[in-house]
């Protein structure tokens, strides 16, 4: 957060800084979206819109579902994805 005159603005990521977020917290294993929620710092339900566009793009997959609970876990694709384009510095398992 930047305080500016007695407002405070916070910076806005985009949607590929949130995605990339969503995708490097994946690669440490199975999570459910509040466990995503609460590593990234973002929404709940803003990481369930953005893994429907992940589970899209082939790079995340829902590994179990339930009435209640919801897990996800990275695809070979993302793990890709992931070495090319957003760290080569991570260990990726």
């Amino acid at each position: 957060m930047v305080l500016i005159n007695k407002e405070v603005h916070t910076i806005k990521r985009t949607f590929i800084e949130i995605r990339n977020s969503i995708l490097l917290s994946l690669a440490s294993g199975q999570k459910t979206i509040n466990q995503i929620s609460g590593e990234t710092q973002v929404n709940w339900k803003t990481v369930e819109r953005h893994l429907v566009y992940l589970v899209g793009k082939g790079w995340a997959r829902e590994a179990f579902s339930s009435a209640y609970v919801r897990v996800f876990e990275l695809t070979a694709f993302g793990k890709d994805y992931l070495r090319k384009k957003v760290s080569k510095n991570i260990q990726i398992s």
